[in-house]
């Protein structure tokens, strides 16, 4: 398996070792996020380290990151394979997200203050340039974002690293589902109810926002899921 190189990785060009261990993790965790490299494929750090113009130990790095998130699974000296997350574990992912996200926008919604909306705002427009310029990795990369800030506001601080688990394993399933290419041509749209009820400083409503979007990303973008989920 060739992996495609980004275009400032040419070759005998030299970066740090972690410039390009996160180049090569960005790399993989877009093409696994996409599903253009499907679970149980294997992932050879030696190609790896050809294809990307660097070392093992860099691939390695890369790897190892991609293991905490769960999105590989590295077997000793079986190697490595990219993992796979089944629709009965989506459908507990995808649970406790709705749970930890409609709970934590309550807490957020009391405090709410301009400066954090104004950090989220900034996020909805990187969002909205991703989704116009179809670079569907960024848009992954700033949805969650988007959410992450407003739950890091509910000040439930220990769950935050199971919310982010939750959010990326369901966008394995939705940013890589048959129905990617039919996403809105605007995320302003899906994600403005949520940012009114939150500058309204209304836990209630802000409940319900987050409820109905995530609902509506489920049953959208990932029918499998949503159908197991119902």
């Amino acid at each position: 398996m060739n992996l495609p190189r980004p275009d400032n990785m040419n070759s005998g060009e030299k970066f740090p070792a972690a410039t390009k261990g996160s180049t090569v993790f960005h790399a993989v965790r877009r093409l696994i996020l996409l599903g253009d490299i499907r679970s149980g494929q294997p992932l050879v750090e030696q190609r790896l380290a050809r294809d990307f113009n660097c070392s093992q130990g860099t691939v390695r790095e890369a790897l190892m990151r991609l293991q905490e998130e769960g999105l590989v699974d590295r077997r000793g000296y079986r190697g490595t394979i990219v993992a796979q997350t089944g629709v009965a574990e989506a459908v507990q992912m995808a649970k406790i997200r709705l749970e930890l996200e409609v709970e934590g926008i309550r807490h957020a919604a009391v405090s709410f203050t301009k400066k954090e909306l104004d950090q989220v705002e900034g996020i909805l427009v990187d969002m909205e340039e991703a989704t116009q310029s179809g670079d569907k990795y960024t848009l992954s990369e700033t949805d969650r974002l988007f959410h992450q800030t407003i739950f890091r506001s509910s000040g439930l601080t220990a769950l935050e690293p199971i919310l982010k688990r939750c959010s990326l394993h369901m966008h394995l399933y939705t940013f890589s589902s048959e129905n990617a290419d039919d996403r809105p041509s605007s995320t302003t749209d899906a994600h403005r109810p949520i940012l009114d009820a939150l500058s309204a400083r209304d836990p209630e409503r802000a409940a319900a926002a987050m409820e109905a979007h995530i609902k509506e990303v489920i049953g959208f973008w990932a029918p499998p899921l949503n159908s197991a989920f119902d």
